[in-house]
This record gives structure tokens, sequence and C-alpha cells, in this order.
């Protein structure tokens, strides 16, 4: 333990102080950033590590790269809970497999860490685990990219929970979506089943690989044959965002003779009961 006589305990203005609160045996550090008071106990009655303490905040002041005690002391797990939360509030479907994510996958890893301990060799760290249990590279994107969520929601916080982003990585994905149709396959479907409204469904689901779903919810009014534009409205997709394409000229066609004379709030797939097995999504 080492106590400095008080007259020597005074630093240059500008360079901040250390001192102890009554009853305290350990000493405390004052220093100021664009005018604003920070204070924290240093956690130690060494008045030398005090100091370098202290110093050590200057120097983050001074190259840019001070974050402050609070931010310091956000852990992974507060981040979770605002991701869940905020899959709640937006009424997400997919927020059980969000949880799930971080319960069975990530928050063994991360869990109980500081958000600024989070960095690229962690992360690489993270991913070389996961590749040893086997799972898929596409799988590791997503609990990834729920990770990243959950810092990009720190960032937005009032006050800010988060400062910086680590660099996430972004894996090679090879396990293609399967059912999308060959030439033949598709000439043969279009042969045996020329129905119109099969057909329009058929060159929609090939051109743009979107889902069933997708297609079945879709309105009059979402198609603009006018200016070529499909919408898909937010909360119809998969992942709830709103999506836009331009239409082939055989897209053009099919769909314009569809939606003639109906009324933009009646149902696409109007009149029609069966749902379409032969089509993957």
């Amino acid at each position: 333990m080492s106590e400095k006589p008080e007259s020597n305990k005074r630093r240059e203005k500008g360079k901040g102080s250390i001192y102890k609160r009554e009853g305290s045996p350990v000493w405390w550090i004052k220093y100021h950033r664009h005018g604003r008071p920070f204070r924290e106990s240093t956690g130690t009655n060494d008045y030398r590590k005090a100091a370098q303490r202290l110093n050590a905040r200057l120097a983050e002041i001074h190259q840019g790269n001070f974050m402050g005690p609070q931010l310091e002391r956000t852990k992974v797990d507060e981040l979770a809970l605002m991701f869940l939360r905020d899959y709640r509030i937006n009424g997400r479907r997919s927020v059980d497999d969000a949880d799930a994510r971080w319960k069975h996958h990530l928050k063994p890893f991360f869990g109980g860490m500081r958000a600024i301990d989070v960095t690229s060799e962690q992360l690489a760290r993270y991913v070389d685990k996961r590749q040893q249990e086997r799972a898929a590279n596409a799988t590791i994107n997503r609990e990834l990219s729920a990770l990243k969520r959950m810092f990009r929601l720190g960032q937005q916080s009032t006050p800010a929970k988060v400062i910086r982003l680590p660099k996430f990585p972004k894996l090679a994905e090879n396990n293609i979506r399967k059912g999308f149709l060959e030439d033949g396959q598709y000439r043969k479907l279009i042969e045996y089943c020329p129905d119109l409204w099969f057909r329009s469904l058929v060159e929609c689901g090939r051109t743009y690989g979107w889902r069933i779903s997708e297609l079945l919810s879709m309105k009059v009014s979402q198609v603009d044959v006018s200016q070529r534009v499909i919408r898909l409205e937010p909360g119809t997709t998969k992942n709830r965002d709103g999506r836009e394409v331009l239409m082939t000229d055989e897209v053009c066609k099919l769909l314009s003779a569809l939606v003639h004379g109906k009324s933009p709030e009646e149902p696409f797939s109007q009149g029609q009961t069966e749902r379409p097995s032969a089509i993957s999504a």
C-alpha cells in the first residue's frame, strides 16, 4: 500500500484528481470528457495504482477510445434481453427460434461476458466451436446475425450500452434451398395444369424464389401492372420485411390477365380452393 502526503496528491489542471470518500479505504478518481465529469472507484488503496488507472482513462479520452465505466459494465446478457424483448414487442413469428439460438448456443459461450470483451478473436473461437459441433455455416450465420442485432440494439438504446461493434464474420453458405423447378419439370407442370392462376403462381415462385405462403397472401393491390412492379407488404414475408420486384415479360403477361377486373383488396388467389402442393417454396 502506498499513500502520498496530501500535497503530493494534487495534479495539474486538466489531469483529473485522486481522492478518498469519507469512510472508504480505496482511492477514487475524477476526470472530465467534453465537460462532463466522471467519477469511479479504482478498487485499490494503492495510490500509485490509482494514478495509473487515472492516466489510462486520460489516455483513452485523448486517443478517442474512451467508453466510460458504465458502458464497460454492459454484459451480453443485457443485450440479449433487449433483443428478445424487441422480438416480442414487434410480434416477430420467429421469437421462439431467436430464444432457442440464445439459450442453446450463444448464451453458453457469451453469457456473462462483457460486451467490450466480444472481439473478433472471440467470434472466431465461437465459429470454430460451432463448426466442431458440426453446425452448418448457414446456422452459424443466423446465430451471429442474432448476436450482431443485440449489439445494434445496444448502440441504439438511450443511453447507449454499446459504442462499437466487433467485426462479425460471414461464412460461405453451401446449403442451397432445395425444390426449385428445372426447365423440363416446369414445362411438364404447366402442360398438365394450364390454369392461369396456377401458372402465375408457378412463374412467380420460379422467377423470384418466393414461398407459397408469401404468394397466397398477396392481394390484387400489390400487383402494379402499369409500373410492372409486385410488392410484398411488411409482415407477410418470413423476415417480416417488405419486398419489391420488377416483373419479367412473362410474369407481367400472366398477372395482367389474372388481376383484370378484380378489386384492389381482393386476394390474389380469390376463388381458388386447393393449395398447390406441386410448387416448392
